[in-house]
């Protein structure tokens, strides 16, 4: 056993579609039958799960997936009531109750709901019941368009504090390079977050392993890694996988977080989805990862509106986003303001605009 999975307690495990969708039942049936165990053993379980549009599918006997982000939310709407009957008929048999929790962007985005969705789950494990989580694509699109539930795993996990994060997929794991096109590839048994850069370049395919696939478990990695959580990727088409990856050592890839940990708001705000952003020069870079506040001479330009209080990206001149935060300014404050110093802006424009852009405190840093 991986001795970083000892003191194991919450396990956020996030099963993916291609587990879901296995022609197979002994499948799902054996990976529930490993969350017994785990209940059993007195940890506790969260679920998140993908699969809806596809059962959907199944339901209308469509083929192939469907482009339209109509049809995408009606197939939705159809299979969730069999995606969560597949649960439901698995656990009733030992008696366990389980609860069905759909959550868009939205929910995750405003910070009341946030700490709702956390009061909810916390009280459904105080009860031993089992919370089974999804994206509601029925009204969100945007995970359609992503499509896996990876990030959505990792925000739970942060929300409750887990111990780990489980994501089972139909690969083995991480490996040191792109498998598609490298025979040689290796699987890499346990590796340390802070060193996920170096393999990031690897990942350039569109296929499940590459980063149309892998890149969404690699960003799920980090944000876990946000509240020091450990997260464990592996193929959830073995038979017995979760007991094995509690009780042998090559199972799947661990992720290793840094001993590193964020503040509970400050995990809130990465998981905020937003799109408006201040374009910052290379001073206010290395100073806000130098844990330093953003001020307002540090900004280049604007992309799109904000207003004060809302949650926006801090982008390079390469508009790389490294930074979120919450604005003291509105967008077209920061527009009049930017370029000038601050003598300038107190001269023109008043002391009131004498605080700085965001704060250190409502600040989290992305990528440095």
């Amino acid at each position: 056993m991986r001795i970083e999975l000892n003191n194991t307690k919450r396990i956020v495990i996030k099963i993916g579609s291609s587990i879901i969708d296995h022609n197979h039942d002994k499948i799902i049936n054996g990976v529930c039958a490993n969350i017994l165990n785990l209940l059993d053993e007195g940890k506790e379980v969260i679920l998140v799960t993908s699969g809806a549009i596809s059962q959907g599918m199944k339901v209308m006997n469509i083929q192939t997936k469907p482009k339209d982000i109509k049809k995408l939310q009606s197939l939705a709407a159809i299979g969730q009531q069999k995606l969560m009957l597949i649960y439901e008929n698995i656990f009733s048999k030992s008696n366990l109750q389980t609860a069905q929790i759909l959550i868009t962007h939205g929910d995750i985005n405003d910070r009341v709901r946030y700490l709702n969705i956390k009061g909810t789950l916390e009280e459904l494990l105080d009860n031993n019941v089992i919370p089974i989580i999804n994206e509601n694509d029925v009204v969100s699109t945007e995970e359609i368009k992503l499509g896996d539930n990876d990030n959505l795993a990792s925000m739970i996990a942060n929300c409750v504090s887990a111990d780990l994060l489980i994501i089972l997929t139909d690969q083995n794991g991480m490996y040191d390079k792109n498998p598609d096109s490298n025979r040689d590839a290796k699987l890499i048994n346990k590796i340390s977050v802070e060193d996920l850069k170096d393999f990031d370049s690897d990942f350039s395919t569109q296929s499940e392993i590459g980063t149309g696939g892998f890149t969404t478990k690699v960003q799920a990695v980090k944000r876990a890694a946000l509240s020091n959580i450990h997260t464990l990727i592996a193929n959830g088409l073995e038979d017995n996988i979760l007991n094995n990856i509690f009780y042998e050592d090559d199972i799947g890839t661990l992720f290793i977080p840094s001993e590193k940990k964020v503040s509970a708001k400050k995990q809130w705000l990465d998981t905020t989805d937003n799109r408006n952003s201040v374009i910052i020069d290379d001073g206010a870079c290395e100073a806000i990862s130098d844990n330093k506040s953003l001020l307002l001479v540090g900004v280049d330009d604007v992309e799109g509106s904000f207003e004060k209080g809302d949650v926006i990206q801090c982008k390079n001149k390469n508009l790389i986003c490294i930074a979120k935060g919450i604005v003291n300014y509105s967008s077209d404050e920061v527009l009049k303001i930017k370029g000038k110093s601050m003598d300038e802006v107190t001269t023109e424009f008043g002391s009131e605009f004498s605080r700085e852009l965001i704060h250190v405190d409502n600040l989290i840093i992305i990528e440095t």
